[in-house]
């Protein structure tokens, strides 16, 4: 999903007072163990770093400061979210590289109880899709300059130094939606960055970060792609990839054919192969960003019809697919957001419906959802 807002704006909304309320547990209580000893033994379907319990799914939320105040304030507190979304771009923007605002962002994550799900992007700002037009190399990104120089080496490590010194559970995307083209990453490099950051991490001695390979299915499904020589396209290996993520926004994303014109493979055929992938490959998965993106939930017909053409094909999957531990829903009003708004995306902030609002609220509360005061269940 291309991404126009960048972590100082979202740190600088926090101080203003307009981020998100807190309404949780604070970080040492919310990761408190969690008593199992009167119920059966706690087991993993996959054993992955942070994997919740067989049979639960872990509830996040997106990155939009107006849109997570919307969230929590519409959620009781027996379901408020255990993860929270933010994006960080490794290259350069109008803003410089600021280590602090980016510790001072996850303190703040972690103190209103939530588990940080960080996006290192291998880019600077995403030109708009009108400016992306007119580059001659699309493939605009920092990632073959990861791979192949020490350029951002010293920005990657000032990185990892936040996240050691932080010491808690964070879920780090590489390079997310890998091979979307407004990404503009490079295939062969990304993997190469990707492994390389992953590595710098492991010798450093940084132990509380688990590490996710993220597709949108928007793109073609070359994800498993290799050369000749068996050299993948865009996946780093299993050595460096704990997780499985796919980004979920476009209702032909969660359901419906798999099959279309001439027998093309759809969007959802394209989903089914990466999770038969993550399960080929034995990786949980995390829906790491999701909203129905073309729904307006300000519209009451376009509301009911997000329900029964989005909102339960998402949860249908969530529930026939195991491998699926972890979805982050964006509640936010994507009108707000020119460059979003030019691709023809709406209203998805859930308070505009009270219908969808309650019934969203119903299905959290069903007890295989797994939220903020039960994060001591993650596993170690």
């Amino acid at each position: 999903m291309p991404r126009p807002l960048t972590l100082p704006a979202l740190v600088l909304a926090a101080a203003c007072g307009t981020g998100s309320p807190s309404p949780v547990a604070p970080n040492d209580q919310a990761r408190a163990p969690v008593d199992t000893s009167s119920g059966p033994p706690i087991t993993w379907e996959f054993g992955a770093k942070f994997e919740p319990p067989v049979g639960r799914v872990v509830h996040g939320m997106g990155q939009w400061a107006s849109g997570n105040a919307q969230y929590l304030a519409m959620l009781p507190a027996s379901s408020q979210p255990a993860s929270e979304l933010v994006f960080i771009d490794l290259g350069d923007t109008p803003r410089p590289w600021n280590p602090p605002e980016i510790a001072a962002r996850i303190a703040s994550i972690g103190a209103a109880g939530r588990m940080p799900s960080m996006d290192l992007a291998l880019r600077g700002l995403q030109p708009t899709p009108a400016a992306l037009a007119q580059l001659a190399d699309k493939t605009y990104g920092i990632d073959s300059l990861v791979a192949y120089t020490t350029q951002y080496d010293a920005r990657i490590q000032s990185f990892i130094d936040v996240v050691r010194a932080y010491g808690q559970p964070v879920l780090l995307r590489i390079g997310g939606e890998f091979s979307g083209w407004w990404n503009g990453y490079h295939p062969w490099a990304y993997p190469v960055a990707f492994r390389k950051i992953v590595n710098m991490f492991r010798a450093s001695g940084v132990t509380n970060v688990a590490f996710v390979w993220c597709y949108e299915p928007a793109v073609a499904d070359d994800f498993d792609a290799v050369d000749d020589g068996g050299v993948a396209k865009w996946y780093p290996g299993d050595d460096v990839v704990d997780w499985f993520g796919i980004d979920l926004f476009a209702a032909q994303d969660v359901g419906g054919a798999t099959t279309g014109h001439g027998g093309a493979l759809t969007s959802f055929a394209r989903t089914t192969r990466f999770l038969d992938m993550a399960v080929a490959r034995h990786r949980p998965v995390i829906i790491a960003e999701s909203s129905p993106s073309h729904f307006d939930l300000a519209n009451l017909a376009e509301a009911a019809s997000a329900w029964d053409q989005w909102f339960n094909p998402y949860f249908a999957l969530i529930e026939s697919r195991s491998e699926i531990k972890w979805f982050t829903y964006i509640n936010y009003d994507w009108t707000k957001a020119s460059y979003y708004a030019s691709s023809g995306w709406k209203n998805n902030d859930l308070t505009a419906s009270g219908t969808i609002a309650a019934q969203y609220r119903a299905e959290l509360a069903r007890p295989k959802y797994l939220h903020a005061h039960e994060l001591g269940l993650l596993k170690k």
